[in-house]
C-alpha cells in the first residue's frame, strides 16, 4: 500500500515495508505485556504472540520475491504521474467496494456496506486489481452504471464532491430537443450570475457530458461544469441524453441534435433568454461524449439554414470505435512527430515507458536488415487501445463493451466509413468546415490515437494544398534506402538522441527533448535523413482564425482525469485551462502559432519563471504536465 501511496510502484517500497512489518513485530513479541486491544489473550500463555507471528510469516513469505529482489518487471512504474497513480488507487478500490455490495438491499446498507468495502480494498490493493479484473473481464451494464454513477448515487461521495463544486447562482432543469424521432431530453442550465445577467447573457457552451454511452448524466461532471460556468461567465447548458443499450446508436446524436437545434433557431428563448442579438454557441463533449458531440456537428453541417457553433472542445473524445492493434502506415506517420512509440527502442517490445540508456533494446540485437526496405521508415506501431492495455482507467474490453453496447440491435456497421461512429473516417468536405477545434487528452489515454489522428484530417482537411507539399517534402527527406537509416542508428547523434532524456541548452531560452541541440559538425556527420531530425525554428507564423486546430497531451495521465475533480488537484488545473478555452471561442479570440515543420521543442516564455511546458510537433500537438498549467 505504500507504493501506493508514494505514487509509483516500487519493489525497494515492498521490501522496506515487509521488513518493517518483521521489525515491528519482533519489538512487539518481545514485551512481557500483551499490547492494548490483546489483552484478553494474556492469560492463554503466548497466544497473541503466536498469532503476530504466524501473521507475519505469511506476510514475509507473501512478498519474498520483494524481499530477495526476485520481484516481476513492474509495468506502471513510468506509465503514469504520482498524483494520477494514487488517484486510480482509490478509484480502483472504490470499484471494487461498490461491486462488492451492488447486490445487498436495501439501499441505505449497499450504500454503507461499500465504503467498509472500499476502505478494506483501499488496504488490500492487490485483492482490489484482482477483483476489478475480474469484474472487467465479464462487465456488464450493470457493474459499469454502478462504477460510473456511484458519486451521484451514493450520499457520503455525493458530499464531499459538493464541497470541491464552486457554487454557481442558477442551476436548473429544463427539457429541450422534441423531434420526431426523439423525446425531449433533460438538460441541466447553469449560470454564475443573477437572472437578469441570465436572461442578457449572449454565450452558451453546449456539453455533451460521456459515460461510455451507457451512464454518466451531467450531474456525474457537475464539479468542472460548474468552474466552466464561473471561468467563461458563459451559460452551461449539459444535455442528459437517453444512454444505451435502451436507447442505441444513434438515438443520442439525434437527440443532443435536436436540443442544439432548438437553442439556435429560437436563439435561446427556450431556456429563458431575452433579446435580438445572436447567442454565440459552443460545442464541448468528453469522452463518449466527444463522439456524440462531433456527429451532432455533422449534422449540423447537413443541415441546411442551420447556423454552426463558433467553436468545438473535445476532452478526451472517442472518435474511432474500431478497436484494433495495427496502426496504418499513414496513421504512423502522424504520430511519429508527438511520441516515440517504435516498440525496438524498448528491451520489452510491449514496454510504454522512454527508452533508457542500460536498457538493452532489441534494435540493438538487429543483425540484418532487409535490403528491400520501403524508402521511408515507418516503424510498426501499434494502437494506444493496445500500446496502454494495462489502463488502469479503461481497458480493451471495456471498449468493446461499450461499443456492442452502444451498435445495439442496429445492423452491422462499416467502422470503415461510418463517420457517425468514428468520426475520425469523416469525409474531407465535412472536416474542411469545422469550425476551431480544440482537443485535450492524457498523454497515457488508451484514447490518444483518436485524438491527434481526428486532429491531424481536420487539420489536413482545411490546408490540402499545404500539407500534400509538406508530405511530399517529407517523403523526398526520407528517400535513403534502409542502409541509410541503419548508419543513423549507428550514429552518434540517434545514441544521444534515444539515451538522454533532456538537455537544455543555456545559451537559449529552449528546452529540447532528446538531445537534440547538435553542432552542425555532427549534424552533417550523422548522415541524417532532413525529415527525422527534430530541427529548429525561429518565429511561427499566424494563420487563418478558421482553421485553428489545438491539441494538448497532458503527460502521465489517462482517460477521465476531469471526473476526478474533487481527488486530483492537477485535474483542477486542466478544467481551468479548458474553460479559458471556451472563453477563447465564445469570444473570437482564439489563435494558434502551428509550425510549418517542428522540432519537439518547449519554448519558455521570456515573461514566465516556469519551466516551459509546451511540446509541439509538426502536427501543432503540445505535451503538456498539468502541474505547470496556470
Amino acid at each position: 500500500m505504500l507504493d501506493h501511496i508514494l505514487g509509483k510502484p516500487s519493489a525497494n517500497v515492498r521490501r522496506v515495508q515487509a521488513l518493517g512489518t518483521a521489525l515491528v513485530t519482533l519489538l512487539v513479541t518481545r514485551r512481557k505485556r500483551a499490547p492494548w486491544g490483546l489483552g484478553w489473550l494474556e492469560r492463554r500463555s503466548s497466544l497473541w504472540k503466536t498469532l503476530l507471528g504466524w501473521w507475519t510469516l505469511l506476510y514475509l513469505l507473501r512478498h519474498m520475491d520483494d524481499v530477495l529482489g526476485l520481484h516481476a518487471p513492474e509495468p506502471l512504474r513510468e506509465y503514469y504521474s504520482r498524483s494520477f497513480y494514487r488517484a486510480t488507487w482509490v478509484f480502483t478500490a472504490l470499484d471494487a467496494g461498490f461491486w462488492t455490495a451492488m447486490s445487498v438491499r436495501p439501499k441505505w446498507l449497499r450504500d454503507t456496506l461499500s465504503l467498509v468495502f472500499s476502505a478494506y480494498y483501499l488496504v488490500c490493493t492487490n485483492r482490489a486489481v484482482e477483483k476489478v479484473r475480474k469484474v472487467r473481464a465479464l462487465v456488464t451494464i450493470e457493474h459499469l452504471r454502478v462504477s460510473w454513477n456511484k458519486g451521484v448515487e451514493n450520499p457520503v461521495l455525493r458530499f464531499v464532491r459538493k464541497l470541491h463544486q464552486p457554487q454557481l447562482g442558477i442551476v436548473r432543469n429544463v427539457m429541450l430537443g422534441e423531434s420526431e424521432s426523439t423525446e425531449r431530453a433533460r438538460c441541466v442550465v447553469m449560470f454564475d450570475g443573477s437572472e437578469e445577467e441570465f436572461r442578457a447573457c449572449r454565450m452558451v457552451v453546449l456539453d455533451v457530458p460521456g459515460g461510455g454511452f451507457v451512464s454518466m448524466a451531467p450531474e456525474s461532471h457537475t464539479e468542472y461544469l460548474a468552474a466552466w460556468a464561473q471561468r467563461t461567465k458563459a451559460i452551461v447548458v449539459s444535455v442528459d441524453y437517453a444512454k444505451a443499450p435502451e436507447y442505441p446508436f444513434p438515438y443520442a446524436i439525434d437527440q443532443c441534435f435536436a436540443v442544439y437545434r432548438e437553442l439556435e433557431l429560437t436563439n435561446g428563448q427556450c431556456i429563458g433568454l431575452e433579446g435580438t442579438e445572436r447567442v454565440r454557441f459552443v460545442l464541448a463533449g468528453d469522452s463518449a461524449g466527444g463522439n456524440i458531440a462531433a456527429g451532432v456537428q455533422f449534422r449540423i453541417l447537413e443541415s441546411e439554414g442551420l447556423r454552426g457553433p463558433a467553436g468545438i472542445v473535445f476532452v478526451y473524445g472517442c472518435f474511432n470505435v474500431d478497436v484494433r492493434a495495427w496502426m496504418t502506415r499513414n496513421e504512423t506517420r502522424v504520430l511519429l512527430g508527438t511520441e516515440a512509440r517504435d516498440h525496438l527502442h524498448h528491451a520489452s517490445p510491449l514496454a510504454v515507458a522512454k527508452p533508457t540508456r542500460h536498457a538493452g533494446s532489441l534494435d540493438a540485437r538487429v543483425r540484418v536488415v532487409s535490403g528491400d526496405q520501403p524508402s521511408a521508415y515507418v516503424p510498426l506501431t501499434m494502437t494506444s487501445s493496445f500500446t496502454y492495455f494495462n489502463d488502469q482507467v479503461l481497458t480493451p474490453e471495456m471498449m468493446r463493451a461499450m461499443v456492442i453496447m452502444y451498435v445495439g440491435p442496429n445492423a452491422r456497421p462499416d467502422f470503415r466509413t461510418d463517420y457517425y461512429l468514428s468520426p475520425v473516417v469523416a469525409p474531407d468536405h465535412l472536416l474542411a468546415r469545422f469550425p476551431p477545434t480544440y482537443f485535450l487528452c492524457g498523454e497515457k489515454d488508451p484514447m490518444v490515437d483518436d485524438t491527434v489522428l481526428f486532429a491531424s484530417r481536420i487539420r489536413n482537411a482545411k490546408q490540402p494544398n499545404k500539407d500534400a507539399a509538406n508530405d511530399s517534402n517529407a517523403q523526398a527527406d526520407v528517400s535513403g534506402r534502409s542502409d541509410r537509416y541503419c548508419a543513423y542508428r549507428g550514429s552518434a547523434l540517434y545514441r544521444r538522441r534515444h539515451s538522454q532524456p533532456r538537455v537544455r541548452n543555456s545559451s537559449s531560452k529552449r528546452f529540447y527533448i532528446g538531445s537534440t541541440d547538435v553542432s552542425e559538425d555532427e549534424d552533417r556527420a550523422s548522415n541524417v535523413p532532413r525529415a527525422l531530425r527534430m530541427t529548429q525554428f525561429g518565429e511561427p507564423q499566424p494563420q487563418n482564425s478558421d482553421a485553428v486546430i489545438k491539441v494538448k497531451l497532458v503527460a502521465g495521465m489517462s482517460h477521465g482525469f476531469l471526473q476526478m475533480y474533487s481527488l486530483l488537484p492537477e485535474a483542477r488545473k486542466v478544467a481551468a485551462m479548458c474553460g479559458e478555452w471556451l472563453d477563447e471561442l465564445l469570444h473570437d479570440a482564439h489563435s494558434i502559432s502551428p509550425y510549418s515543420r517542428c522540432a519537439s521543442e518547449v519554448r519558455i516564455p521570456p515573461s514566465s519563471d516556469k519551466l516551459a511546458i509546451n511540446v509541439m510537433d509538426r502536427y501543432g500537438v503540445e505535451i503538456v504536465s498539468a502541474a505547470n498549467m496556470v
